[in-house]
């Protein structure tokens, strides 16, 4: 049986797109574990897939292998059988919602495959559908390559960083196997939705839409899971607008696709092309005095990644309130919310008046990320879960 060596771990990095692999490499980096990235983004074949992960186990000796949303496991579960006939741990950690992934893969029932998730919320939904090992495992700042400048000279009040999602909502929707006739009825599911607490879709549609519910029973499979992330980045979508309209009178910069000039009016707003991420993202934080976020539907209760980037970078962040914020933050003095769209203006208008009040919190902020919300943090983590569930007990 593979055992986890108790103090350094060797890690397997596997992917076939190099999201998030440079963050989690940092983590390991920064806790001097070993390990090595392999990139399956080119591999050809079923044959030359076994031969390159092979040759990484040989050379590395891994105690487990690190992917992410299953991007380093094959659709027709190859990666999987690889791993189960070595008893060797895979851990898969989810930072979108699980479920418009795991019905496009083969071969998941696999004892050796964990799954740790960034939503509190879909670690329940996980364990419901019989994967017991499942754990949180929030996002992360990777403080290796964002520097902390908080008192760098704004050049603007206000600004937002987002996707419009209007390429992923009509990506969904063409596949979602629907007449444009019917597109009215899913949009008003998808705005009941973004205005309800519920958490997940099928309990929404469940307890306020039984005719949406069963509409989507007679879907074939790749059909409803379009129509479930039409559903969810179209409640994105509206709530993200209703959001950004309130900020339009304090004059923001919007960086993200071409779509959201033609979805927000005309006016004082500035559109930006979107940014590059680590040497574009966070001198935009910098010179921003309020950098407002909002959270996605597919994520009702977590915290995105702005959450942990803004501050890190030294910038101030007023977001929406989520359940699992004061896991992370403690609220008023190190992160800044609005529960209701209706607040934006005034709480925006506050902290705008007030510069010495934004410091204190954007310094508290880097000081918790410091602590407690590095990558080298949910490295450790992922270490000790896949220790208590593969490893040799304490």
């Amino acid at each position: 049986m593979n055992r986890l060596l108790r103090n350094h771990p060797r890690i397997l990095l596997v992917s076939a797109r190099h999201y998030l692999m440079a963050e989690l490499a940092a983590g390991c980096q920064a806790l001097g574990i070993e390990h090595e990235y392999l990139f399956l983004g080119g591999v050809a074949s079923g044959a030359e897939l076994e031969a390159q992960l092979q040759a990484a186990v040989q050379r590395l000796r891994p105690h487990f292998l690190l992917t992410m949303n299953l991007l380093g496991l094959d659709r027709e579960g190859l990666v999987s059988e690889f791993c189960r006939v070595r008893s060797l741990p895979l851990l898969n950690w989810f930072v979108d919602r699980p479920e418009l992934f795991l019905p496009e893969y083969s071969n998941l029932d696999n004892p050796w495959l964990v799954h740790a998730a960034w939503d509190r919320d879909a670690v329940e939904s996980l364990r419901a559908f019989g994967h017991a090992d499942a754990f949180h495992l929030p996002l992360a700042a990777d403080l290796s390559r964002i520097r902390f400048e908080p008192e760098r000279a704004a050049c603007r009040d206000t600004g937002f960083v987002g996707n419009s999602m209007q390429a992923a909502v009509e990506r969904c929707w063409g596949n979602a196997a629907q007449s444009e006739a019917a597109r009215p009825f899913w949009d008003a599911v998808a705005m009941s939705f973004a205005q309800s607490e519920s958490r997940a879709l099928e309990e929404h549609m469940s307890d306020r839409h039984p005719q949406a519910l069963e509409l989507r029973s007679r879907c074939n499979a790749p059909a409803r899971l379009a129509l479930d992330g039409f559903l969810y980045w179209r409640a994105t979508q509206l709530y993200r607008l209703d959001c950004l309209r309130v900020l339009l009178p304090f004059a923001p910069v919007v960086a993200g696709d071409g779509h959201w000039q033609t979805m927000l009016s005309p006016g004082s707003w500035t559109y930006a092309a979107p940014l590059q991420y680590y040497s574009d993202l966070p001198d935009f934080y910098r010179e921003t005095r309020v950098s407002f976020n909002t959270t996605s539907m597919q994520m009702k209760g977590a915290l995105n990644q702005r959450v942990f980037d803004v501050p890190a970078s030294g910038g101030f962040l007023l977001t929406d309130w989520r359940e699992q914020l004061g896991e992370a933050f403690e609220e008023g003095r190190e992160v800044v919310c609005y529960r209701e769209v209706g607040e934006i203006g005034d709480v925006l208008r506050h902290y705008l008046a007030n510069p010495s009040a934004r410091l204190k919190i954007v310094r508290r902020a880097r000081q918790r990320i410091e602590r407690e919300h590095s990558y080298a943090h949910r490295i450790a983590v992922a270490c000790r879960e896949m220790r208590r569930i593969h490893g040799t007990p304490a």
